[in-house]
């Protein structure tokens, strides 16, 4: 996401890519008004000045000033940044935890993450990692056997597990797709709901990881996961019907 200097020098070099002639502070500040940016004379001209100490910028006599190779390679760097804003902004709105059909879309592209996260975990995931996992895991045991909803666990033992799969982009992937863990307090209710039980299978992925399986793995992280969208298809069929709480 852009800072709020970065849309204000966006919108300035942008302009100055697109005028015929050169631009002055003056002229830029009513520009950038009609932007609904309200960025006075002065500050505009504060702002070229740092434009011309980077090389962005160039002066064009009293006329203004004109952009170089460099403010066309910068003004490609922001537009480059505010897309991907834009692309992240509209990925983060479309995951909505009260559309069954959005909260599958999200728990089948988990399960595309985590299903090589567990494989690359059971390779490489180090005696700390297993017993930091195993930790979690006895934590939610007992949360679960005194009534407790233990999304926190639920997070926790997907991060750990993560962290244990040794690939940051996969680690990166699980938290914006379940956007740190929002969502798993609406799962644990679905999942207590309709009689589902997440400590059993993440003790089935735990397991697979000490013996050092790969595939048993996969196949454990699959099968939790695909266990899930089922719940949520339960939770919503006994919603349609006026019986859930």
């Amino acid at each position: 996401m852009l800072t709020d200097k970065e849309v204000v020098e966006y919108e300035c070099l942008n302009l100055l890519e697109n005028a015929r002639n050169p631009i002055g502070a003056v002229t830029l500040s009513l520009l950038l008004k009609k932007k609904e940016l309200d960025i006075s004379g002065a500050t505009v001209g504060r702002m070229l000045s740092e434009f011309d100490y980077d090389g962005f910028t160039a002066k064009h006599g009293f006329q203004g000033r004109i952009l170089t190779n460099a403010g066309v390679e910068r003004l490609a760097e922001l537009k480059g940044k505010r897309r991907l804003a834009e692309v992240s902004s509209r990925l983060y709105k479309s995951v909505d935890a009260e559309s069954k059909d959005n909260l599958i879309d999200v728990l089948i592209a988990r399960r595309g993450i985590e299903r090589e996260t567990a494989r690359l975990a059971a390779i490489r995931a180090t005696d700390a990692d297993l017993a930091a996992l195993r930790k979690v895991y006895e934590t939610q045991i007992r949360n679960t056997a005194d009534g407790i909803i233990s999304a926190d666990s639920d997070v926790l033992f997907h991060q750990t597990l993560a962290k244990a799969g040794k690939n940051k982009v996969l680690a990166a992937a699980y938290d914006f797709t379940w956007q740190n863990g929002r969502f798993s307090p609406v799962m644990e209710y679905i999942r207590v709901t309709v009689g589902g039980t997440l400590a059993v299978e993440h003790g089935k992925i735990l397991d697979s990881l000490f013996r050092r399986d790969p595939e048993e793995a996969d196949k454990c992280m699959a099968a939790h996961i695909d266990n899930l969208i089922n719940d949520v298809q339960k939770y919503w069929d006994l919603a349609r019907k006026g019986n859930t709480p």
